[in-house]
């Protein structure tokens, strides 16, 4: 397979694009390319071990008594017209009102990273959570920041025990039980989650008991995780893969426009797209660095962000961000980390041509700095990728609008 996958993508590189001949031929090889790949059917990735609180989920997913003092819920951020995210370069929670730019303009304080779509979350070999993986599998093994104990061997449940204890994002430290347990430590977030786990037993008393029913227990025995297997069969639920065109191509041969095959090509081929974006969703699950310009204060602040760096402080890490999922990319208002670039072309155009996203005369020297340390760490993705001409770009975004539902 490895041998014959890589035959086929020197055809592809070398098919010269110019030529008229879209032909039975070349749709074959490339549904061998895409199948090589990794791709399926969307049903072949669905997973659901609570699918009986599915519901319940759908109803807790949207209470605000998981923001122990913040007023907001998973829904205010994961909102379906912006396509599962919440409309915003960087994310904007607790201390906001409205939705999309109205709750950035409200006074909301800004997040350092934009708000990631949910779409194929806890789905079989959904391996690596977040911008940075700080929730992933590593040689089989399930690793976060809890360590040795994490709080269930479900990656999808362990994430979603972070969020509610993200100052910022769904917690205001503005009180005094905040403040006395905002620490970088994992026992000082246990009295944090037993907190959210009563707040909801005493404000969401019918979720509650639809959730201890289900786990056969009595509503008062009820931890945080019991809340996080719900918001996880919601999760998987709501947001499974669907039918996409591009399936309907590779798998019932049903056509696709000759701008879409063309962008398949660069795709497959001389772009060499799927070297990172492979696998069921078209991601490798691994990090790289590409030099997306920097938006808002950043991670590490003073408009600057380590990425993977801060989940594993290896040096070589440095800038990397997961390879992002790319069902529905089409229909996201924003790309990059931090969501500094409002198209998909130009997110294309980050992975080969980033000096053309900035203007360097209007960034400071620090951010000039940060910007170079990217461009430098980056050059093994803009080689991978090497140039695309702006019809390329136009081809690929076509092609990556196959994957939308």
């Amino acid at each position: 397979m490895r041998l014959n996958t890589s035959i086929g993508v020197i055809f592809l590189a070398l098919l010269p694009l110019s030529s008229a001949a879209m032909g039975p031929a070349i749709e074959q090889i490339l549904r061998q390319q895409i199948m090589a790949g990794g791709f399926v059917r969307p049903e072949q990735v669905y997973q659901n071990p609570d699918q009986g609180l599915a519901k319940t989920g759908a109803l807790l997913f949207k209470s605000t008594r998981l923001s122990l003092n913040g007023n907001i819920s998973c829904q205010t951020c994961h909102l379906d017209q912006f396509n599962s995210a919440d409309g915003l370069p960087n994310a904007a929670a607790v201390g906001g009102t409205g939705e999309g730019p109205p709750r950035m303009m409200s006074g909301a304080p800004l997040l350092p990273r934009r708000t990631l779509t949910l779409w194929g979350r806890g789905g079989r070999e959904f391996e690596a959570f977040f911008w940075d993986g700080r929730v992933s599998y590593q040689r089989g093994k399930l690793v976060s920041q809890f360590g040795s104990r994490p709080p269930s061997q479900d990656l999808l449940v362990t994430a979603d025990h972070l969020p509610v204890v993200e100052i910022r994002e769904m917690l205001d430290d503005g009180d005094a039980f905040i403040a006395a347990h905002k620490q970088e430590a994992i026992s000082s977030a246990q009295p944090v989650y037993r907190a959210i786990a009563h707040n909801l037993i005493v404000g969401e008393p019918a979720i509650s008991y639809q959730i201890a029913v289900y786990f056969r227990k009595n509503v008062s025995q009820l931890t945080y995780t019991d809340f996080a297997r719900a918001l996880a069969a919601f999760i998987r639920s709501k947001f499974r893969l669907k039918e996409t065109r591009l399936a309907q191509f590779v798998y019932d041969k049903k056509p696709l426009t000759d701008q879409e095959l063309r962008g398949a090509l660069v795709f497959y081929g001389k772009g060499n797209c799927i070297a990172c974006h492979s696998g069921a969703y078209f991601s490798d699950f691994n990090y790289h660095v590409v030099a997306f310009p920097e938006l808002g204060f950043g991670k590490n602040g003073f408009g600057i962000d380590y990425g993977r760096y801060n989940v594993t402080f290896n040096p070589n890490d440095l800038y990397k961000f997961r390879t992002p999922p790319l069902f529905n990319v089409a229909r996201n208002r924003f790309y990059g980390h931090s969501g500094s670039v409002d198209s998909l072309q130009g997110a294309i155009v980050a992975h080969f041509d980033p000096l053309s996203l900035v203007d360097l005369q209007k960034m400071t020297s620090l951010q000039r700095n940060d910007f170079y340390k990217r461009l430098t760490l980056s050059q093994d993705t803009a080689n991978r990728v090497g140039f695309l001409t702006q019809e390329d770009v136009q081809n690929v975004a076509a092609f990556l609008k196959t994957l939308s539902f």
